[in-house]
Formats: C-alpha cells, sequence, structure tokens
C-alpha cells in the first residue's frame, strides 16, 4: 500500500479515457503503481500533479502551461508574477473578440475550466487587479471591475475604428456600436486612448449629444 504525497509528480501509465481513471507511476527511490483518476484528458507517458492522495488512490491533474503557474502544491503557493502573465496570454488570445477586456467572473470561469481550477477563487483574482507592474491595465466601467490589455496593444480596434471614421464627419457611440458589436467598456475604452492620444476630439454638448471627430475628419 502506498500514500503519495500531495504536489508530487506521477507518470500516466494506463488511462481509461471513457471513464477517465487509470494507474499511475510514481518514482520516489522505488517504483510504486497506484490507481487514479481525473477530470482531465491524460494518455500514457503524460506527467500529472497529484491534488488529493489516499491509500493507493490519487487524483490528478495534467503538468501543462497553467500548473506552471504554481510554485507549491502542497502550500497552493501561487507564482502571482506567472499568474499575471497567464492572465495576460488570455487576454490577448481573446483581444479579436472582447477587444482584451474580461470581467473578474469571465476570467473565473476560463480558469474554472483548467487544471488549476481550485487554486483560483475569486477573490484572487480581484488581488491580481491590484499587483504592481502587471502586463494589464484594469477598469472600472459601471460599478464592475476588468482586466483589459493595456489600450496600445489592441491595434485592431483601432484601426477599426479609423476605417469606420472615414465613411463619417463624425462617430457617436450608438454609430460604433451599431458597426461593430462591441460592448460599451470596449468602446469607451478605446475612444477615451484615442482622444488622450489627440487622435480625436470629443465634443459633448446638451442639444447634439456627444460626438467624436477623428483628425482627419475633424472640420477646420
Amino acid at each position: 500500500m502506498v500514500k503519495i504525497p500531495i504536489g508530487e509528480k506521477v507518470e500516466i501509465n494506463l488511462w481509461n479515457h471513457q471513464n477517465r481513471h487509470g494507474m499511475v507511476t510514481y518514482y520516489h527511490g522505488t517504483m510504486d503503481i497506484c490507481r487514479a483518476e481525473s477530470e482531465f484528458e491524460l494518455k500514457k507517458g503524460d506527467s500529472a500533479y497529484v491534488v488529493e492522495s489516499y491509500d493507493s488512490f490519487v487524483v490528478v491533474v495534467p503538468e501543462d502551461e497553467y500548473t506552471e503557474i504554481i510554485d507549491n502544491f502542497t502550500s497552493s503557493k501561487i507564482n502571482y508574477e506567472k499568474l499575471a502573465h497567464k492572465i495576460w496570454e488570455i487576454l490577448k488570445e481573446r483581444e479579436v473578440d472582447t477587444g482584451g477586456i474580461l470581467t473578474i467572473d469571465e476570467l473565473y470561469s476560463i480558469f474554472h475550466r483548467t487544471s488549476i481550477q481550485s487554486l483560483i477563487s475569486k477573490k484572487l483574482l480581484k488581488k491580481m487587479l491590484k499587483i504592481a507592474n502587471a502586463p494589464y491595465d484594469h477598469l472600472k466601467f459601471e460599478k464592475k471591475m476588468y482586466f483589459a490589455l493595456k489600450a496600445h496593444e489592441v491595434v485592431q480596434d483601432k484601426a477599426q475604428l479609423i476605417a469606420l471614421a472615414q465613411k463619417y464627419p463624425f462617430l457617436t457611440l450608438d454609430m460604433i456600436q451599431s458597426a461593430t458589436g462591441w460592448s460599451d467598456v470596449r468602446i469607451n475604452r478605446m475612444l477615451n486612448h484615442l482622444v488622450k492620444q489627440n487622435r480625436v476630439r470629443k465634443d459633448e454638448t446638451y442639444r447634439i449629444g456627444t460626438r467624436y471627430y477623428f483628425v482627419s475628419t475633424i472640420p477646420q
């Protein structure tokens, strides 16, 4: 009978994909074989980490790009720098669909489908919004907090707005949303960025509402 410590690395020996259980090999002085199960896809020869341990039985998760974030499974010690970079990668992967912007709930849902799901909480993600020197921005819009790529990185959104502006003397939020289908936070983030860059002039009056004039369309 063997009990493998939590956090140890094992190798998949045999695996039943349909029932998601099999056998793992544990090398620690001697070679021990132990029953295992996992909700993740595994195959013979894969490396995995033990996250639950009982007599001659373990629950494992695959060794992958997400488990690299964990410095120590036993103490659930997370490398915040690596986690911040992984958050940036997730935002970047979704740049086309979301403009690189996600709520805490959306990001939590993504992590909850990964090998480190048990170690990522909404409380931890709220903490990640405030860490220093993060590779991403945090936004507050209509009482919600968002993770966001830095605006200058979102080249496609900027190019799309500039192309749209070539068709009209000015743009409004409704015009942009109708043309792109973007969320309000996505539109406002990019417009505010372009205003700060002096690429856009914001004109706001009670009578006509808010209009955005791009450099090439600003009346002389």
